[in-house]
């Protein structure tokens, strides 16, 4: 009744919406349309943040530590500008090393300081917390204060950037100074990149993007340039959006596109803004031969929202009093195809899927801003080594980025290889993905070298782009445990130890397995094993055999069986578990290992253990995943990822026993996204799997259940389970109408009952029903089998109800009840009162005499028995 409601009103505000709509479409439009753009206006100003975050939401200790001290949020803020000034001051290549390292800054804080990664929105500060921070933020400073800056070595050939922008004259209003201003431009972007005004012959720069300063005094006049951070989804870049003199704006966003608006053939971009943040990358101004020139640059690459093909501009300007006169109007950059490369390279692509796996979500040691920046800084730096490669390729010999690079690609193959020796689910991705990387690579270096590359810059290129993508995924493993160092210095020399793309069992040669776990993860022969049994059950004791997460022996040796034959031999527990309850036959259904699978059943292998769920715990995205999911069983892994064979055998072995409610569920659901299995096979096990026929699980396995603590207490009531749980139904207002209906009445006019009460609630009484229909019985003692005393009611918003004539307002306080849902197929009301009774009784509560009934209309019809208990 109520969802009717509020859909009546919707569509009758729609109607009146579409009726008021046409009206105003058959009006005719008075006067020409002025297309004309306003001219420009002073820059409003940014809100800042104390930190360099907003302190608002759920954050991870260590921001919220830093929103708890003003002086820390003050160097939080301090440093983050700092970064972004040394990234944008540097070369490609330098910028994706200290962003790279930044990003372990940032996660390796919270060890450093001992702070955890659980994020809540309680601030309270903590003293020593807060010491530690600020310390690690004043060396932090100082070490980007003395990072290198990186000296360009001389080369024979241009700089990259004079492979993408050129200054070509679309527009010339003074020859002369047109014509020698395009000649220095071009030199000076092949000498040094980007260009800047100060760097011309002549030229004193005064203000601007370049400056020193962003004003300056002009012939008694007040010249200013608003240069401005331009945030998240421009790349921290420094931006520039207004010349102002004397208070009084004059040049803005839109000031350049109307002189490239009346070019032939100016691309559509009619008094549009140059970039997408409404700014140009900069604006300088400055004095030649004694004239006041204003130099303005739209972006480049990315950020410029110029179609295919479209080139970006640059102008020239005579700063004349309190206007700017056109001078000359340069076509720069050439906007590149903006296709999705990656559809045409499916080796790189597939890389690049496994990879996503590999690094899972973002760790939680990541605040949102930080996650957000971490996704659109990847977005621009791939798509810039994709379509402009040669910035990255030149930027490793012109800055002697290579030692650097390498240094970090080691780093992340080493944590790659660390990775795969966790467990066997992880060393049977390593395998997969091992195979990928030299493909994948050579994909890169096909692509570049088809752009136009000689064979040296695709191969670098290539190289830039594989090792950033391989890189960012193994660094969001896990948090570093100390805020590291900053990455190499430009020119440093270093000797690598791994190829950019290392072939399958390289990363292998040279080490040294040490434990018996690593051995059984790799296959050691078994005379191996049988040593290192001896040794370690000798040294460690208990300890034997145990890996990373606590995993047990076992969970390594499930791809030979004759290990875990040996293992069992020896007196290992075919039972235990890592750290989030995963077990050894878990494994085995995951892994598909049916030999293995058999030998645990064999020695007593329990299929009905659970994992638990342990958020926090595990290295990679699968681990974190698996571990944080819970309340997984052997069967359940196996109709996900297992063949026909090992499904039966789980089932031979009793696996199909009712663990929670809604098992079955899960089971069929894993079921449809097996792709081992067959059509014909998925259909034979669906029809036992799929319903809810399970048998309980034998006394002898069931654990206490504690109802008190959440657990579902199952309570068999002539041949049927009942699933009850202990809750508590929050106070409310109840409006509604008292019945004594029979149980036939009640059955067929529920729905007519429903809308009358519902329609005095919201038309009479004025009121907002937040809540479904709820049937109140508030004596059930009074129930007999000709008559229920009930009311019929809703939960309202009562602020200011109206008294309405033959209906209640019942205020309830919050009251704990044991509820249980209703299946029309499976239970009978007597039934269910009789299970909720009996459980109280059980449990040890007592029963209060009231009860209710709640129908469920959202997300599907849901009926709900409670019955209200107290201790």
């Amino acid at each position: 009744m109520l969802y009717l409601t509020r859909s009546n009103a919707a569509l009758l505000a729609t109607a009146v919406s579409v009726a008021f709509l046409s009206g105003c479409a058959g009006q005719p439009v008075a006067g020409p349309v002025d297309n004309t753009p306003p001219p420009p206006s002073l820059p409003t100003e940014r809100a800042t943040t104390k930190a360099s975050f907003e302190c608002g939401g759920a954050l991870p200790p260590v921001h919220r530590q830093i929103c708890a001290s003003d002086d820390l949020s003050l160097a939080d803020r301090q440093l983050h500008e700092q970064h972004r000034a040394r990234v944008q001051a540097t070369d490609m290549a330098g910028a994706l090393l200290l962003e790279a390292n930044h990003r372990q800054w940032l996660l390796g804080r919270a060890g450093h300081c001992g702070l955890g990664q659980e994020s809540s929105t309680e601030i309270q500060a903590d003293s020593q917390a807060i010491g530690c921070l600020q310390s690690l933020y004043r060396q932090r400073s100082r070490e980007l204060a003395s990072w290198p800056e990186a000296q360009p070595q001389a080369q024979s050939k241009p700089h990259a950037y004079a492979s993408y922008v050129t200054y070509r004259l679309a527009d010339s209003r003074d020859p002369a100074l047109c014509s020698a201003m395009t000649a220095d431009l071009n030199n000076d972007l092949a000498r040094h990149g980007r260009p800047s005004a100060s760097r011309l012959a002549g030229v004193t720069l005064l203000a601007g993007t370049h400056a020193p300063k962003t004003s300056a005094n002009i012939n008694g006049s007040e010249i200013q340039v608003d240069v401005y951070n331009a945030g998240p989804y421009a790349g921290y870049e420094n931006r520039s959006r207004v010349l102002i003199v004397n208070g009084q704006a004059i040049l803005g966003h839109r000031t350049m596109p109307q002189w490239i608006a009346q070019q032939p053939n100016y691309g559509g971009r009619a008094h549009a803004s140059s970039s997408q943040t409404g700014d140009y990358g900069s604006i300088d101004v400055f004095t030649l031969d004694g004239r006041t020139l204003v130099m303005v640059n739209e972006t480049w690459g990315f950020y410029s929202p110029a179609a295919r093909g479209e080139s970006a501009y640059s102008g020239l300007y005579e700063l004349q009093g309190q206007t700017v006169q056109p001078l000359c109007l340069f076509q720069t950059y050439l906007t590149p195809p903006r296709t999705n490369t990656l559809a045409g390279m499916p080796s790189y692509a597939q890389l690049q899927a496994e990879l996503d796996k590999l690094a899972g979500d973002p760790l939680p040691g990541y605040a949102q801003h930080e996650r957000r920046d971490n996704f659109q800084t990847w977005k621009e730096r791939q798509w810039t080594l994709l379509n402009l490669p040669l910035l990255g390729a030149d930027a490793l010999s012109r800055f002697g980025r290579e030692g650097a690079v390498r240094q970090r690609n080691d780093a992340a193959m080493d944590a790659f290889f660390a990775w795969s020796e966790r467990s066997l689910s992880n060393k049977a991705m390593y395998r997969r993905v091992m195979p990928m990387l030299q493909p994948a690579h050579n994909e890169l270096v096909q692509m570049f070298a088809a752009q136009g590359l000689s064979d040296s810059e695709a191969r670098a290129s290539a190289d830039l782009l594989f090792h950033e993508t391989f890189a960012r995924a193994t660094e969001n493993l896990s948090a570093p445990d100390q805020a590291p160092g900053l990455p190499l210095a430009p020119g440093a020399n270093y000797q690598p130890r791994f190829a950019m793309a290392p072939a399958a069992g390289e990363l292998e040669r040279g080490r040294n397995f040490a434990t018996l776990y690593s051995v059984l993860l790799n296959n050691a022969p078994q005379n191996v094993v049988r040593d290192f049994i001896a040794y370690e059950t000798d040294t460690l004791g208990r300890q034997r055999g145990l890996g990373p997460d606590a995993s047990p022996a076992l969970l390594a040796a499930l791809e030979t069986p004759a290990n875990v034959r040996l293992l069992l031999d020896a007196g290992f527990d075919v039972n235990d578990a890592n750290a989030w309850g995963k077990t050894p036959m878990m494994a085995a259904a995951q892994l598909n290992e049916l030999d293995s699978a058999r030998l645990l059943l064999g020695s007593g292998a329990d299929v009905h253990r659970q994992t638990t769920q342990s958020p926090g715990l595990g290295v990679g995205g699968p681990d974190r995943e698996e571990a944080a999911s819970g309340r997984r069983t052997a069967l359940l892994m196996a109709a996900r990822e297992a063949e026909a064979s090992m499904i039966t055998t789980l089932l031979d072995a009793g696996a199909a026993r009712q663990l929670w409610k809604g098992y079955h569920q899960q089971v069929c659901n894993a079921l449809d996204a097996n792709p081992k299995l067959s059509d014909s096979e998925r259909a034979a096990f669906k029809e036992p799997l799929c319903r809810e026929v399970y048998k309980p699980l034998p006394v002898s396995q069931q654990k206490p259940v504690n109802i008190r603590a959440g657990d579902i207490l199952p309570l068999r009531d002539d041949g049927v389970i009942y699933e009850i749980a202990l809750v508590e139904r929050p106070a409310m207002d109840l409006f509604g109408r008292a019945y004594n209906l029979s149980p036939k009445r009640l059955r067929n006019d529920i729905g007519s009952l429903a809308r009358t009460v519902g329609t005095a609630a919201t038309r009479r009484g004025k009121v907002k029903i937040d809540g479904p229909l709820t049937l109140v019985f508030a004596d059930l003692s009074a129930v007999t089998p000709d008559n229920l005393p009930v009311t019929v009611s809703f939960p309202v918003d009562a602020s200011g109800v109206p008294s309405v004539s033959g209906f209640v307002m019942d205020k309830v306080d919050a009251q704990q009840v044991l509820t249980v849902d209703f299946d029309t197929q499976r239970n009978d009301v007597e039934g269910t009162w009789r299970a909720l009774y009996s459980a109280a009784l059980t449990q040890g509560f007592t029963p209060a005499g009231r009860g209710y009934v709640v129908v469920h209309t959202r997300g599907g019809l849901r009926t709900e028995y409670q019955l209200v208990v107290t201790e």
